[in-house]
């Protein structure tokens, strides 16, 4: 779905963590259309549905704008 995302859809980044049984994903996009069209593939539905009765008691989506980013990378 990663794969798919960046090359079709317009993801520009994404990156996920575990902590025993908690998982953050992240993902960046341009903008909401671009979300808007990523939620509507199919593919990424069937992975969703997935996801909800198979691998994940709950889940959790936020959409959020960063105002602002500072730090070093090395």
């Amino acid at each position: 779905m990663r794969e798919l995302a960046m090359s079709q859809y317009g993801c520009i980044e994404f990156s996920a963590c575990m902590e025993g049984m908690n998982e953050i994903a992240i993902s960046y996009w341009p903008t909401m259309e671009h979300i808007a069209k990523w939620n509507d593939n199919p593919e990424h539905k069937a992975a969703q549905e997935l996801g909800k009765s198979k691998w994940y008691s709950s889940h959790q989506v936020q959409v959020t704008k960063i105002i602002r980013e500072y730090g070093k990378i090395t």
